[in-house]
C-alpha cells in the first residue's frame, strides 16, 4: 500500500501504527502526537489534533498530495472508527491533561477523537 506523506500523517494522528519510519513500541499517544507533528511541518498550518479538520484542510488543498490517490476517500470510515475507540478517547485525555489544555482556548483533541 503506497500512501502519500499527507495520508501518512492522517494515519497517524489516528493512532496507527506505521511500520516504516515508526518505532513499534510507541504509545497509542506518541503516534498521535508525531501525526501531528508531520502534519503541521508539511501543511504549515497547525489545526490541532482534530482529524476531521485535517482531513477537510488536507482535501481542499490536496496538501501534501492528499488526494494524489483514491485512499484519502477511506479517510471518514477511519476517523469515525478512532472516534469510536475508548483507548483513543483514554489516549487523548491523557495528552490533554498532560499540556493541561483548556478546550474552551485552544483547539484540543475532542474528548472522543484519536
Amino acid at each position: 500500500m503506497r500512501l502519500t506523506p499527507a495520508q501518512l500523517g492522517m494515519h497517524a494522528l489516528l493512532g496507527k501504527n506505521l511500520k516504516m519510519g515508526m518505532p513499534s513500541d510507541w504509545s497509542l499517544a506518541q503516534r498521535i502526537r508525531h501525526g501531528h507533528a508531520f502534519l503541521v511541518s508539511i501543511s504549515k498550518v497547525d489545526l490541532g489534533l482534530d482529524p476531521e479538520a485535517w482531513h477537510t484542510h488536507l482535501k481542499a488543498g490536496n496538501v501534501g498530495g492528499y488526494r494524489w490517490s483514491n485512499k484519502h476517500l477511506g479517510m471518514p470510515k477511519a476517523i469515525a472508527s478512532a472516534l469510536a475507540n475508548p483507548e483513543c478517547q483514554d489516549a487523548v485525555r491523557e495528552m490533554n491533561a498532560e499540556n493541561d489544555v483548556d478546550p474552551s482556548k485552544e483547539n484540543p483533541l475532542p474528548e472522543a477523537s484519536c
